[in-house]
């Protein structure tokens, strides 16, 4: 039964168009081809953030960064000197102020018994609150030292790949100098130059796919970014699209072309061979209304055995419905 059904179905849209029939013009479209090159979907410079010696570069290009992060260690050496002379400094100045607080303490009960004066506990007190101000000064300077110590790793995203680098062990660095590249070659996208008549074929179409011919394949894609600025020598935006398949072996640099289908800019339509008529070397084409158009023949589109012409003429549109002839 549902063999018979099919079978139907199929002898009902390859049936042969009858005379007498209406049919409407269609749309002409004319596909466009754009070009564009695979690149990851995110990238990330690699910056030296303390001075001194490389000590190791975990990875080379091509790499994937380790669970750790871990892309280059730099020669921590001065740093934990100077974390190291932090410390001495407030355990000194510790024991500074536990003296003074006993001093002050001390002049206090002196006070109370009158054997000293009011001007030397307000100096000794003087003492105490800069010596701690001073203590709450070396711990700030060595929370600074520990978030410079933590620096000497050079780190990036774990999983991303290195698409450059610049030291090699012994090297020594200054900071802000860049070290590598990292890029996030698990997602790729592929950056489209569109004017508005491309950009709103692709937003008409339900499910874009990009053609890589390089691997023989179509993938889906997402439109993900739409510059709202546009470049005024061109007057087309930046748009980006992102591959939601990733296929093996698929890397940045692959072409990639996006098909659209953009109205041909004549305004021709597509009509049957039967609703046309030649008549003194003129075609022409008879609207339902009555109305009758001379027109030009573009080209011409072979669906299930039926010829389609692409005609042009002025007041010809889409949607117009036409009789079959003879």
């Amino acid at each position: 039964m549902l063999r018979r059904t099919l079978l139907t179905l199929l002898l009902l849209a390859s049936a042969p168009l009858h005379a007498g029939e209406r049919v409407s013009a269609e749309a002409a479209n004319r596909p466009v081809t754009l070009s564009g090159f695979t690149r990851p979907q995110a990238s990330l410079p690699l910056i030296a953030e303390s001075d001194g010696k490389v000590l190791a570069v975990a990875v080379d290009i091509g790499d994937a960064i380790p669970e750790d992060g871990t892309f280059a260690r730099i020669d921590p050496t001065f740093i934990q000197l100077d974390r190291e002379a932090n410390r001495v400094s407030q355990a000194q100045l510790r024991s500074r102020i536990a003296f003074d607080e006993k001093e002050v303490e001390r002049h206090r009960e002196l006070i109370r018994k009158g054997s000293t004066s009011r001007a030397t506990l307000d100096e000794l007190e003087q003492t105490l609150r800069d010596n701690r101000l001073q203590l709450d000064a070396l711990v700030v300077a060595g929370k600074v030292l520990d978030e410079r110590l933590s620096r000497t790793r050079v780190s990036a995203p774990a999983g991303w790949r290195v698409t450059a680098r610049t030291v090699e062990p012994g090297q020594v660095v200054d900071s802000g100098q860049q070290l590598g590249t990292v890029a996030d070659l698990r997602s790729l996208s592929v950056p489209f130059a569109l004017g508005t008549s491309e950009l709103q074929a692709l937003e008409a179409q339900a499910a874009p796919r990009l053609r890589l011919p390089d691997l023989g394949l179509e993938v889906p894609v997402a439109l993900t970014k739409v510059n709202p600025d546009f470049d005024p020598t061109t007057r087309k935006r930046t748009v980006e699209l992102r591959l939601l398949e990733r296929p093996p072996g698929a890397l940045g640099g692959l072409r990639a072309e996006l098909v659209l289908a953009l109205a041909e800019r004549s305004g021709a339509v597509f009509l049957p061979q039967h609703t046309i008529v030649r008549d003194h070397e003129e075609y022409w084409v008879t609207r339902a209304d009555g109305k009758r158009f001379s027109v030009v023949r573009l080209g011409v589109e072979q669906r299930d055995g039926v010829e389609w012409w692409r005609v042009t003429a002025p007041g010809l549109a889409p949607g117009q419905q036409f009789e079959l002839k003879e």
